[in-house]
């Protein structure tokens, strides 16, 4: 080798993605956590809040995976909202499904996401139920979906009081196969509350005209196949779309009383009306006030009149005629 040539560092030495930092600078020992394979863990530099956010959104078992993950986030899922969604994804064992539901509850600390008990099966776990449901774990629900899984239609299937006393703070409820208390129906508000979903729900006619004058910024509204109603009158001035049918289980049982008459009498926001399943009714639809109403959905034979406004028409002879309300 010529004296005064340096010897060339060698090319064929790789820098890990860990030695060097956006401007090319190495990090300073210690401040950047790596993966297994040498690359940066962008994900648990996020902050807390962030993370949190991930994990509420994640299924329910996944979400308590993550302590796994590193010592980073072991503590993350106890701090995060929790979503907690009990069906046969969660596990297909009804009496393990039981047992991971008493567990979890146990040992977060709350708030809570979003809680779905689907396809419970009622038994003789009323008071379980109705402990879960009274869980701190749960305290600030914003979601909620609670559907029984119906094994004796002659048997009584109670929503547990407790479940409404998430009505401060809840925004999406989705309530199916049960008995509404009807007797607290008048005491209710759900002050946050944008989307109602009653499916298959025993209640009065009165106590579904009380729960809805509780949902003061109420947007969307889904009744499917509900027992109890026959005639539904509907005043909101924050509504925009609703979706409803009168068949459902009851109907194919052949008893309990059906929606026949659907009346909208002010509704300034509403843009949306959709009979989903128009062969089963309302035999009667009457639009009185909805100066926003763009889309109306299938009719036919089951929906016999059809009011907009002073026009009426009956659908059965395809007539159209006007109704005079005075002056």
């Amino acid at each position: 080798m010529e004296e005064g040539m340096a010897a060339a560092p060698p090319t064929n030495i790789k820098k890990r993605k860990s030695d060097r930092m956006e401007g090319g600078e190495p990090p300073p020992p210690g401040s950047v956590k790596c993966d297994s394979d040498g690359s940066l863990d962008l994900i648990s530099r996020l902050p807390d809040e962030v993370l949190g956010t991930i994990i509420s959104l994640l299924p329910t078992m996944d979400g308590a995976r993550t302590q796994a993950i590193s010592w980073r986030w072991r503590p993350l899922w106890r701090s995060s909202p929790l979503n907690l969604q009990a069906d046969h994804n969660f596990t297909g064992q009804d009496r393990k499904r039981i047992a991971f539901v008493s567990k979890i509850l146990s040992v977060h600390p709350g708030p809570a996401r979003r809680l779905a008990l689907l396809g419970i099966r009622l038994r003789h776990r009323y008071g379980k139920i109705d402990g879960w449901l009274r869980s701190r774990a749960l305290t600030g629900l914003r979601e909620m979906v609670f559907r029984y899984e119906i094994e004796d239609p002659q048997l009584p299937y109670p929503l547990p009081p407790s479940a409404l006393r998430f009505a401060p703070t809840l925004c999406a409820p989705e309530i199916g196969n049960c008995d509404f208390p009807n007797e607290l129906a008048p005491s209710l508000n759900f002050p946050c509350l944008k989307q109602l979903t009653l499916c298959s729900v025993t209640m009065s006619q009165d106590a579904l005209h009380s729960l809805l004058s509780g949902c003061t910024i109420l947007e969307s509204l889904l009744l499917m196949g509900n027992n109890g109603i026959a005639s539904l009158h509907v005043s909101s001035p924050t509504l925009r779309s609703i979706g409803f049918s009168a068949s459902g289980y009851w109907v194919q049982l052949q008893y309990g009383i059906m929606l026949q008459e659907l009346v909208i009498e002010d509704a300034p926001c509403l843009e949306r009306l959709l009979p989903l399943n128009p062969n089963y009714g309302p035999a009667t639809i009457r639009v009185i006030r909805a100066p926003k109403l763009e889309i109306l959905g299938l009719l036919s034979d089951g929906i016999s009149k059809l009011q907009l406004g002073t026009l009426v028409f009956q659908l059965g002879d395809l007539s159209v005629h006007r109704e005079d309300f005075g002056p």
